[in-house]
């Protein structure tokens, strides 16, 4: 029987891997109130962490993780970073805040958590869907313009980026369409299903392009949590997206509360066992970890890493879709980011 599961409580998570809490440095996007990206930061909190980097909006709709955090533990370090996820401009702003902060040394863990459900059509400033920019370009580029310091971490530095069991609302995962023809063809269903499956792909192609040098990335399905998020989904919505869940034959998901929607976060954040011994995992002549590349496990839910086909859509895990879209990220975003595989 897995230890891990449905009502596993990210209390419980943090508790047993104290080593991996204790002096390290994570960063979460998108921690506001009564969200899992704020009840996984009092979560940590608990074990003790050297510091906790916030990046959310504005102060006022973080202040009250922070006032949590140092409810929960005074003595952890935390910083507020402001970033508005729907401008480019802003994320390389906020990146470099925190490339340029001494007391930032490194990057233990980033938590990608921030995202938007179902909004009626829109773009961000530099024209993007509205879902798309802010659920997983903004993480694409922030992720990638923080390298420096998550590698700075050394063997076993995570991405962690909060996906969706949404995913499965794409029929198929095509780069061409990201934009929905300028609106034309814009559903917010699908619109979802697409960043959702952008942050799952993403971790793909990092484990691929940094494998190597030790960094892990992970994405997850939190579970069915009332959260600020549902802010759109309207009960017709809500209705069409569990008739496309139907259709595919997956159970409509119960709910969950917030511990126990922080869970699966924080395992894919922590816990050691993910990522194999080096023995059984690590190629040493070519010093790729097989596991974590493309064709390996990289996504979880209810605490269990898997790829069963039932759990996750395979083009979720495509490799090709996941180099088609790293390329396309560069694109809109204006650079490249191109990793020694050495």
């Amino acid at each position: 029987m897995a230890k891990y599961g449905f009502e596993t409580k990210g209390n419980t998570i943090v508790a047993d891997f104290p080593e991996q809490v204790k002096g390290k440095t994570f960063l979460i996007t998108g921690p506001s109130k009564g969200g899992i990206g704020a009840e996984t930061a009092s979560s940590l909190a608990l074990g003790s962490p050297e510091m906790i980097v916030l990046v959310g909006r504005s102060l006022e709709k973080i202040q009250p993780c922070i006032d949590d955090i140092h409810g929960v533990n005074p003595a952890v370090k935390v910083k507020f970073i402001e970033a508005q996820l729907d401008s480019l401009a802003s994320i390389r702003s906020a990146a470099k805040r925190i490339l340029d902060d001494p007391e930032i040394q490194k990057l233990d863990v980033i938590i990608n958590n921030a995202a938007i459900m179902t909004c009626p059509y829109g773009t961000t400033v530099d024209g993007l869907e509205l879902q798309f920019g802010t659920n997983y370009v903004s993480h694409f580029l922030l992720t990638n313009l923080l390298m420096p310091k998550i590698l700075a971490a050394g063997h076993d530095a995570r991405v962690v980026n909060v996906s969706s069991l949404g995913h499965w609302f794409m029929l198929d995962f095509n780069v061409d369409n990201i934009g929905f023809h300028g609106g034309k063809t814009y559903d917010p269903i699908r619109a979802y299903g697409m960043s959702k499956t952008a942050n799952i792909l993403m971790a793909v192609s990092l484990n691929e392009k940094l494998g190597v040098k030790g960094l892990h990335a992970f994405a997850l399905h939190p579970g069915s949590i009332m959260s600020g998020l549902q802010k759109y989904l309207t009960p017709d919505i809500t209705e069409s997206a569990y008739k496309l869940l139907d259709s595919f034959g997956v159970e409509r998901p119960d709910r969950k509360t917030l511990q126990q929607g922080s869970s699966t976060t924080l395992r894919a954040a922590l816990d050691p066992s993910l990522v194999g011994e080096p023995e059984s995992s690590l190629d040493k002549e070519s010093g790729i970890d097989w596991r974590r590349v493309g064709k390996g496990k990289v996504y979880l839910d209810n605490c269990q890493l898997t790829d069963d086909p039932k759990v996750i859509r395979g083009y979720a895990l495509d490799a090709k879709n996941a180099e088609a879209l790293w390329k396309v990220s560069e694109e809109l975003v204006g650079q490249k980011f191109e990793y020694q595989s050495t």
